[in-house]
């Protein structure tokens, strides 16, 4: 627990060589899964700030819905994004990933999803979560380089590759009946409920 918690230290400090460490540390498997799911529920959660600051109805449901099932998406996806990260760096590259120290490399690059909690401040809510989840797929390719030992466009195509999986499934949970992906793809649920008349604000 100690270790973890000076490895997320010093990673806020933006010394990467904490994910070195972990990707051969096979004891830090789980950190790194507990941190991927806590980081991404503070994307929901940073979303969720934003909509109560907003003055948008339903504040509770979307709790429920962004928050915590879309927590639950979200990391679901994140799996999915590693999958097709490997499978076409793979492909490529033709190397032989560690699936754990992948795993483990990328469970601790989600660290930067934490900025999302920023969202609060109204004005500058979306920057502040397209940021955050940018630093999230910096954070990501820079596990995947380390992780395979290759630094070139094959790495970068793989990493987009996957995100894009997560992107797209994330947009398709934002509806405006159902507000079920985290941080900043709240917005599309509101201009969603916007475009087609549904959108509701607190008296």
């Amino acid at each position: 627990m100690i270790t973890t918690l000076r490895r997320i230290s010093r990673l806020l400090t933006l010394d990467l060589r904490v994910l070195d460490e972990v990707r051969v540390d096979p004891t830090a498997t789980l950190p790194a899964v507990v941190v991927a799911i806590v980081s991404i529920a503070l994307l929901g959660l940073g979303g969720w700030f934003w909509w109560m600051t907003s003055g948008l109805a339903s504040q509770w449901a979307v709790l429920f819905k962004s928050v915590l099932l879309g927590t639950g998406f979200a990391t679901a996806a994140w799996i999915v994004w590693l999958i097709v990260a490997y499978a076409v760096l793979n492909r490529l590259a033709r190397v032989a990933i560690d699936v754990g120290a992948l795993l483990r490399a990328a469970g601790f690059a989600c660290l930067p999803l934490t900025l999302a909690l920023f969202m609060a401040i109204r004005p500058i809510a979306f920057g502040i979560g397209m940021t955050a989840i940018a630093g999230w797929v910096a954070a990501t390719q820079i596990a995947l380089q380390r992780t395979s030992g290759r630094s070139g466009g094959e790495v970068w195509l793989a990493n987009i590759a996957g995100f894009g999986v997560w992107a797209v499934v994330m947009s398709l949970l934002a509806t405006a009946a159902n507000q079920t992906a985290p941080g900043p793809f709240l917005a599309e649920s509101i201009w969603e409920a916007v475009t087609s008349g549904k959108v509701a604000f607190l008296p």
